[in-house]
């Protein structure tokens, strides 16, 4: 029994399978997964079968897991009396029909299940491909368990396949999923370096996206102009995959010049390559430049803003406050066919409440729920938030009640979002007993939640029970913010209270109380 981690050793162990594989790795256990390799198995990655030579069962059989495939089973005991029904099979289907089984058990995201199969199969010496085990490693990925898809890719040089350009893929996309970015590119440029690999435009994609969703989008720009000067050009997505990242770092000057660059090779910009430049823009308030790239967008190269784009120009200019802006938005929206979702709503409202213009918000709220859209936890708490905010408490609880009644369970923002409105309006009891409510609904208080409620105490002078929270924060393993901290060194100036000095003496003893 083997254990194989992701390592140097590792990777330069595969790079050199050409030497000879270490009996060691003749029995390899990963966890449920166990593997039993024979010496003398020597088969191509895939053996093409003719209908002809299939027997009637098996093409009933294939006509069903296509579907499956495609599909994926009602239920998960489908799926399973189906295998053992094709183990009881004679002669046993081929390899492509498990294939088919294992790829319906993925697109029901069941990948460990996928993997005790592929072991199932493996114990009993059934025939698998190249294709299985890119199935199998691809589960092993999805289920965060990188190492055993490496200790997967032994196993099948050791059957005599060839991994292809998913195999690396695959193993790279994984890699880079756990944050082993390191890893990932020392496995990516000693597989091109040794010419293990002719990466396709999908498996450098798949590098330069993950490369930026971890942060390292120098690398991944690095590896971008590795790639141009390859004989493998970028694409639409790479470009956008880069665009998007340079934005999120807010060089969008950068970013316009890459797009530029783009257009001028001939790569034709989508949507996906203008939202980003529109985001960006509008966070920092490029106004003129956002027209004329809108200009450009729609009457150069004639496409037209999705309700994702369209959803980004309605908050950023709610949230500017031209709302008058963002509801022309609005208009242009269902003139063109693209309708708001719930996203653009919420936006709207948000600067709705902001502004204290409640009626337009609710009128808002139950167009939403006219045009057969169900409001979020966001969308409630924008609308709570902005009445408590113009002190209609009595709304905001009525309001409360309602989501519930519709049956929407409140989360522990709604709730901070109630205490804050019942405090400020010295209803600091219903809020304490709406404290109570939530911890019976199995809602554990966050140090914010406590805060709040002993902020509320401490203003309405129920010294006691602020004391009770503050010692149960505590015990919990929170502390005090700044604001009660403040709030409490400024009574305790006017107002030598033992329960306040008892107060002050906890948080001191606890270590967490921030002077």
């Amino acid at each position: 029994m083997t254990f194989i981690s992701v390592s140097s050793r590792l990777l330069s162990f595969l790079l050199r399978r050409r030497i000879g594989t270490s009996s060691c790795f003749q029995s390899l256990s990963i966890g449920v997964v166990h593997f039993h390799v024979n010496d003398n198995i020597s088969k191509p990655n895939s053996i093409p079968h003719s209908t002809h030579s299939i027997p009637s069962p098996h093409i009933k059989l294939q006509q069903y897991l296509v579907q499956k495939s495609k599909s994926g089973f009602d239920n998960l005991d489908d799926a399973l009396a189906v295998f053992d029904k094709m183990l009881k099979l004679r002669p046993l289907p081929y390899d492509f029909h498990f294939n088919q089984l294992l790829t319906a058990l993925v697109k029901m995201k069941q990948y460990q299940v996928a993997v005790s199969l592929f072991q199932e199969m493996s114990s009993r010496k059934i025939d698998v491909d190249i294709i299985t085990f890119n199935i199998a490693i691809n589960c092993c990925c999805h289920s965060n368990r990188v190492d055993y898809a490496f200790s997967l890719l032994l196993s099948a040089f050791k059957r005599g396949f060839v991994p292809d350009v998913f195999t690396y893929t695959t193993l790279i996309r994984g890699l880079l999923s756990q944050h082993k970015s390191a890893e990932a590119r020392l496995f990516f440029t000693n597989l091109i370096k040794l010419n293990e690999l002719q990466p396709n435009v999908v498996t450098y994609s798949t590098m330069i996206n993950g490369l930026c969703k971890t942060g390292h989008t120098e690398m991944a720009i690095w590896l971008f102009r590795f790639m141009e000067k390859s004989d493998c050009k970028p694409n639409t997505v790479t470009y956008n995959t880069v665009i998007d990242s340079i934005c999120q770092h807010g060089l969008v000057d950068d970013a316009l010049i890459l797009q530029s660059e783009m257009m001028e090779k001939g790569i034709l910009p989508d949507v996906w390559t203008y939202s980003p430049l529109i985001r960006v823009l509008c966070k920092l308030n490029r106004w003129e430049e956002l027209s004329l790239l809108l200009e450009q967008m729609i009457e150069d190269m004639n496409i037209s803003p999705n309700v994702h784009t369209f959803t980004i120009l309605v908050d950023a200019y709610a949230k500017s406050g031209k709302l008058d802006d963002a509801k022309q938005i609005i208009k242009i929206m269902n003139g063109r066919g693209e309708y708001p979702d719930i996203v653009t709503y919420n936006s709207l409202m948000q600067a709705y409440c902001s502004q204290g213009q409640m009626d337009e918000a609710m009128v808002l709220y139950r167009n939403m729920e006219c045009e057969g859209l169900s409001p979020t936890v966001v969308t409630h708490n924008i609308l709570l938030h902005g009445l408590c905010q113009l002190g209609k408490t009595m709304e905001a609880l009525a309001f409360f009640y309602k989501i519930q009644e519709l049956g929407h369970k409140p989360d522990i923002i709604i709730y901070q979002t109630l205490f804050g409105g019942l405090c400020k309006s010295n209803y600091v009891d219903k809020a304490l007993s709406f404290f109570q409510t939530m911890e019976c609904n199995g809602l554990i208080p966050e140090s914010k939640t406590y805060n709040i409620i002993i902020c509320g105490c401490l203003w309405n002078k129920k010294y006691n029970e602020a004391s009770k929270l503050v010692h149960k924060m505590v015990d919990c393993g929170f502390s005090a913010d700044a604001i009660t901290t403040s709030l409490l060194q400024q009574i305790l100036t006017k107002v030598q209270d033992p329960t306040l000095l008892a107060m002050h003496q906890k948080c001191l003893q606890s270590g967490n109380y921030e002077q």
